[in-house]
């Protein structure tokens, strides 16, 4: 028997596309930190003033206060947050159908999970997501 997560078409489409791009936003979030960390400093001749020249302390200063990065890391916190909150059952189905993208069909094929349950953990899923996001 299925529960009721109801939440309106917008906000479950929404969160819906980010728990798809959760795997994206990880792979995402390690190249910004990456790219940070890998890059050379900017150095066009001029003299900084009141600056540190130290580019080690200019890369942490930038890691932290890119505003991308802040938004991607909320959102994967987030995200785990509200997986965090299933039972062990419904967090490998959650996993296999937003990370893994199995569809209902081939999960009751091949996982011998039932359409029942699928819904319920995808709308169960999606309604603790939302309650993370503060979208409800």
């Amino acid at each position: 028997m299925r529960k009721n997560y109801k939440l309106d078409t917008h906000t479950r489409s929404y969160i819906k596309k980010e728990l798809y791009n959760y795997e994206y936003n990880k792979r995402k979030l390690a190249e910004l930190q990456e790219e940070i960390l890998e890059g050379s400093p900017v150095q066009d001749g001029q003299p900084r003033g009141n600056t540190t020249s130290d580019t080690t302390f200019q890369k942490a200063e930038k890691l932290i206060s890119s505003r991308s990065i802040l938004i991607v890391t909320r959102k994967i916190q987030n995200i785990e947050n509200a997986i965090s909150k299933l039972n062990k059952e419904e967090q490998e189905i959650a996993r296999l159908i937003f990370f893994k993208g199995h569809k209902q069909v081939y999960a009751q094929m091949h996982d011998n999970i039932s359409k029942d349950t699928y819904y319920n953990v995808m709308n169960k899923t999606i309604y603790l997501t939302a309650i993370e996001f503060e979208m409800i």
